[in-house]
């Protein structure tokens, strides 16, 4: 019942911040929409990128559209929304099992813990932040954290029904986000290693069976990838071949001063040391007393966590894995916060975690959902469509969230100003540069000025490139200007 009500209140969470526009949140919000849309219209994808959720939504939408009788497009913003508010909260199934499975075999069977560590795993405002724009990243969490489960009980009992489920986990990942699944195979293989140290041997005829059935799922996952989006399977083997190289990346201005910015970026990784440090003395400590495969989990999942978090990625990369780490460190600190047996004592220290977690959501459930661009602003961009008369041989370049919803809303290509090149102008019949006067909707502090500067902070994925002085004025309104750009500026290519 307390379980359920989690998941309930998850998708109620999420259900809000979703349905209190009738835009999609999130500055890539518009991008599930627009792949949706190619399938149903065209069969595949319009961006190379991991299908799963993309199906799902397109099936649901086909779905709705069929029985309600609902227009396409307005089908496909309800599917959208309702995997997104749906989906992810299930992840506090896994959660809770795993720690409730270490609960039991500790002797202090409460659910309490595990249930705080569900509620962390659903809950928690890194991941309420998700809502409308990491989707992929959000269904991935749920398989992850089902992964790790399959992986405890496969190393505890080494039969075929658990290692079937643990390889369903791996292909999940590998069709729903590339990120997840290479960080799901790093957490396996530092748990692996840790079993290995803590007295875990494999049975004799598992060794065979694990090992082909790892050079079978590895080929079918690389395979997989590849026909959808090689790119991607490019960076996976990248990141483990030089991972050095892959941590690397130009550095992205804050608007706050250098010491606070150190301060900013290495937060994450106290908080994870907070609750995975203990985690780790715990197991060292009590190593004989524990079963192989939780000490294993356990160790696994707090160096992930760590590994993770870390300041070492660049700010871009950093954010994405420090969601990632959410489960691994949950799990870690789940299993430091069932070794405190004085009730008082440990209901302190939960009520501490979910209140440092989950109450940073707050405000944003009471903001509601917000879309990259005002309701004017987009409204404005709709109506711009009859100004491109030709929009299948044309292409509009503008910055990083507005992309998607000119896709969406003209039919049109796209492109961000740092993907474009000369050739593109002999591609296409048009190319248009929008630009965004008024109405944009940024995260946090994005958009706001630089401390004693003119310009504006802005990463430099959410810039646009400027109109040239001799590009033929469009349209100019009250929150964007469309200007057509007869040749390619300059600046085009530079950064290509």
């Amino acid at each position: 019942m307390a379980l359920g009500a989690i998941i309930v209140a998850g998708v109620a969470m999420r259900a809000w911040l979703l349905f209190s526009t009738p835009w999609m949140p999130g500055i890539n919000g518009a991008y599930y929409l627009v792949q949706a849309r190619a399938l149903l219209e065209r069969g595949a994808l319009g961006i190379p990128d991991m299908p799963l959720l993309f199906h799902l939504h397109a099936a649901l939408a086909w779905l709705v559209s069929a029985v309600f009788a609902q227009p396409p497009d307005a089908a496909i913003m309800l599917a959208v929304k309702c995997c997104d508010a749906v989906l992810p909260p299930l992840a506090a199934l896994p959660v809770f099992v795993l720690t409730r499975r270490w609960a039991t075999h500790l002797g202090r069977p409460c659910n309490a813990v595990p249930l705080a560590a569900a509620a962390l795993a659903v809950l928690s405002f890194p991941l309420i932040g998700m809502v409308g724009d990491y989707q992929k990243n959000s269904l991935a969490i749920v398989w992850l954290a089902a992964f790790v489960v399959a992986l405890n009980t496969w190393l505890e009992r080494q039969d075929a029904r658990s290692a079937i489920w643990l390889l369903a986990c791996v292909v999940l990942l590998g069709l729903t986000h590339i990120g997840v699944l290479g960080s799901a195979l790093l957490l396996a293989g530092v748990i692996v290693f840790s079993w290995f140290a803590f007295g875990g041997r494999l049975r004799t005829g598992a060794i065979f069976w694990a090992v082909g059935a790892a050079v079978v799922l590895a080929l079918s996952v690389l395979l997989v990838l590849w026909k959808f989006d090689p790119a991607r399977v490019y960076r996976l083997v990248g990141a483990a071949t030089n991972p050095a190289q892959f941590a690397s990346g130009s550095p992205i201005p804050m608007p706050m001063p250098g010491g606070a910015f150190v301060l900013f970026r290495s937060l994450p990784l106290v908080l994870f040391a907070i609750a995975t440090v203990p985690a780790l003395w715990l197991v060292w400590r009590t190593r004989r007393e524990l079963r192989a495969a939780d000490a294993a989990v356990v160790a696994g999942s707090a160096l992930t966590a760590l590994a993770l978090s870390g300041p070492w990625f660049p700010f871009e990369k950093a954010m994405r894995f420090q969601l990632i780490a959410l489960i691994p460190g949950v799990l870690a600190g789940g299993f430091a916060l069932l070794h405190i047996t004085t009730r008082w004592r440990r209901n302190l220290a939960l009520s501490a975690a979910l209140l440092i977690l989950i109450g940073p959501a707050l405000p944003q459930l009471i903001e509601g959902g917000r879309p990259v661009l005002s309701g004017a602003a987009l409204t404005e961009l709709a109506s711009l469509r009859p100004l491109v008369p030709r929009p299948d041989r044309s292409l509009i370049s503008t910055q990083h969230g507005v992309e998607w919803w000119t896709a969406w809303l003209l039919r049109i290509r796209i492109a961000q100003g740092n993907a474009l090149g000369p050739d593109d102008w002999q591609k296409f019949e048009s190319v248009y540069f929008l630009e965004v006067a008024n109405g944009l909707q940024l995260p946090g502090r994005l958009g706001q000025r630089l401390p004693g500067g003119s310009k504006p902070f802005m990463p430099p994925a959410f810039m646009a490139l400027p109109i040239p002085a001799d590009a033929s004025i469009i349209y100019s309104g009250p929150h964007l200007k469309l200007a057509l750009v007869s040749q390619a500026p300059s600046s085009v290519g530079a950064n290509r």
